[in-house]
């Protein structure tokens, strides 16, 4: 299996987990269909280590405020945005710590950065492969983009 494939089934077995073990969400399942549009709120989160690059997770903002109101359910209608930028860091969060769990099992030594809201860090994406992956849930659909070059001699 290639690093292509072994990487995919990686983040769609992180998303499946934090989707149904912590979301309480069964219906979670991979579409062929991007999900999100330009526009849309994204986090991204650095990798660095034997594997470098970006995990970037693209909400649109239907998504987004279903899972703010799943997530902090005391939240107003009218105050949903103000907790846009934590949720979906913790989302994105939870994705990124698993699928690097994941990593170790190739021997790849990866530590992710904090979660960075509606702003892109890594700058010139053409340098690196791309997985491009879209999800349907209960809260609605989402796409997530790993960016990735291998770096094995750390």
């Amino acid at each position: 299996m290639g690093n292509y494939e072994r990487y995919s089934r990686y983040l769609v077995r992180s998303v499946d987990h934090i989707f149904k073990n912590f979301l309480s969400d069964t219906s979670i399942e991979e579409v062929f269909e991007s999900q999100s549009r330009q526009n849309d709120p994204i986090v991204s989160i650095e990798l660095d280590g034997s594997l470098r690059g970006e995990l970037v997770l693209n909400l649109p903002l239907q998504t987004l405020n279903m899972l703010t109101k799943r997530i902090v359910p005391s939240v107003r209608s009218n105050s949903l945005k103000k907790h846009h930028p934590d949720v979906a860091g913790e989302i994105a969060n939870l994705i990124a710590g698993t699928f690097v769990n994941q990593l170790q099992f190739v021997r790849h030594d990866v530590k992710p950065s904090a979660p960075e809201y509606n702003d892109d860090p890594l700058a010139i994406k053409a340098l690196y492969e791309n997985i491009n992956l879209s999800f349907h849930s209960r809260f609605g659909g989402f796409d997530i983009d790993l960016y990735f070059q291998e770096n094995r001699s750390e």
